[in-house]
């Protein structure tokens, strides 16, 4: 039994080694592509560490299944069970998170390419509400939203749209307690439409706002500190942008800004491909 438990710290040592040096190597990473405003390069890099760092993850994770399968069945001392399963349970998390910055840090990367159609925004803002509203309620977080009756047609790329606007949700109902509210509306403006994403969570210093979209800055524990990071490149892709006001004990509140037209851009008529 000991032998089980002290090859299953070995295991998790393993693993936060890993996410330590992946960490260190994105954050070296970062800093070149900032350089040199090359996501090529980036991309290049995280394929590799892609490559290097998923084969012994995927090593461990398979150990540390059937270990768990080989042992936990056997132990009868309680107290010894309940340390196994919390070894476990800290091996998993590691894995899951490392997973989650591996897949987060290869979309930040690599160039984005839209598949652009053409739908209306206000159902897709009212598919994704109803797909969160599960999450925010078990989490005591109330979604309020108000969206045009009419039409709203605007011609993006759905999928990378609904990850950037996800994105910004997520962050807020995991920073957000109990009695949280998240607010979503939806405003034509002449030319462009606004999705406003506002919340009555602890609100960010003024500080960390100059800051916020950099990849790696993360005020959440246990963050990737990437999703606002490609949230931002999704939308200065559709030629769009995004203001952020935050203030400290009262809120913050996300302006995603779109062309209605879905093909001018904020930024000189060009659009940004990544």
């Amino acid at each position: 039994m000991k032998i089980a438990v002290i090859i299953l710290s070995i295991l998790l040592i393993g693993a936060i080694g890993i996410i330590i040096f992946l960490y260190t190597k994105l954050k070296q990473t970062g800093k070149i592509t900032k350089k040199t405003k090359d996501l090529s390069e980036a991309g290049i890099l995280a394929s590799g560490l892609a490559h290097e760092i998923r084969n012994p993850l995927n090593s461990i994770k398979i150990n540390v299944q059937l270990l768990q399968e080989d042992i936990e069945d056997a132990i009868e001392d309680e107290e010894l069970k309940n340390d196994f399963r919390e070894t476990i349970s800290s091996i998993t998390y590691e894995i899951a998170r490392l997973n989650e910055l591996m897949t987060n840090f290869l979309t930040y990367a690599r160039p984005t390419q839209l598949q652009k159609e053409d739908f209306n925004l206000s159902e897709f803002l009212s598919d994704m509400v109803n797909f969160m509203k599960v999450e925010a309620e078990n989490k005591g977080i109330v979604i309020e939203y108000s969206f045009p009756e009419e039409d709203l047609i605007f011609n993006g790329d759905k999928q990378k749209l609904r990850q950037s606007l996800m994105n910004i949700l997520k962050n807020a109902i995991q920073i957000l307690g109990e009695g949280g509210k998240v607010k979503i509306t939806l405003k034509n403006m002449r030319d462009l439409y606004l999705i406003e994403i506002e919340d009555n969570g602890p609100g960010m210093t003024e500080e960390f706002l100059k800051q916020i979209f950099v990849a790696f800055s993360s005020q959440r524990k246990g963050g990737t500190g990437l999703g606002l990071s490609i949230a931002k490149k999704f939308i200065d892709a559709h030629g769009g942008g995004i203001k952020v006001e935050s203030k400290v004990g009262v809120g913050t509140k996300f302006t995603i800004i779109l062309p209605a037209s879905g093909n001018a851009s904020l930024n000189n008529g060009e659009e940004d491909e990544g």
